[in-house]
């Protein structure tokens, strides 16, 4: 059985069905961040549940959120660092995170696959850019699917 199907008060959605949004511009190869939404809006400030797909070898710009998140990997090697990539471990499947809102990081998928990562925002996802990571400031935020977030 294939698609959305409804019963009983469940919903299943099955890998092959999963709908990926991308979070942004795409490289030549079809490469970037992508966005598969499980519970919530991204459009408000209220609690967001969702899948992040990293194609392999993307890694995202110095950047904030407003807010705490909570992650976890489900699949592939990531990275999740302030400074610099070699902070901590590679994160494997099953490996959490917190990570407190107004803090500078990056990330990035490493490996031959592609990451996929849950993350829970309790107040809702944004995403500022910035241009130095020593010195903060805003360069780009990103709630809509009409603004690019890589």
């Amino acid at each position: 059985m294939h698609g959305l199907t409804k019963n009983l008060g469940t919903t299943v959605i099955y890998p092959e069905d999963r709908t990926w949004r991308a979070a942004g511009p795409l490289d030549e190869n079809g490469k970037g961040i992508f966005v598969s939404l499980i519970y919530g809006d991204l459009e408000t400030k209220g609690p967001v549940n969702f899948l992040m797909k990293y194609s392999a070898g993307v890694k995202a710009p110095p950047h904030t959120h407003s807010g705490d998140y909570y992650a976890v990997v489900v699949s592939g090697k990531f990275r999740h660092f302030l400074e610099s990539e070699n902070e901590f471990k590679e994160l494997t499947p099953r490996a959490t995170w917190f990570q407190k809102g107004q803090v500078v990081h990056q990330d990035c998928c490493v490996g031959p696959e592609d990451c996929i990562l849950k993350i829970f925002w309790p107040e809702g996802f944004d995403v500022h850019f910035v241009e130095d990571p020593k010195h903060p400031k805003s360069v780009a935020i990103w709630r809509s699917t009409s603004s690019p977030w890589i």
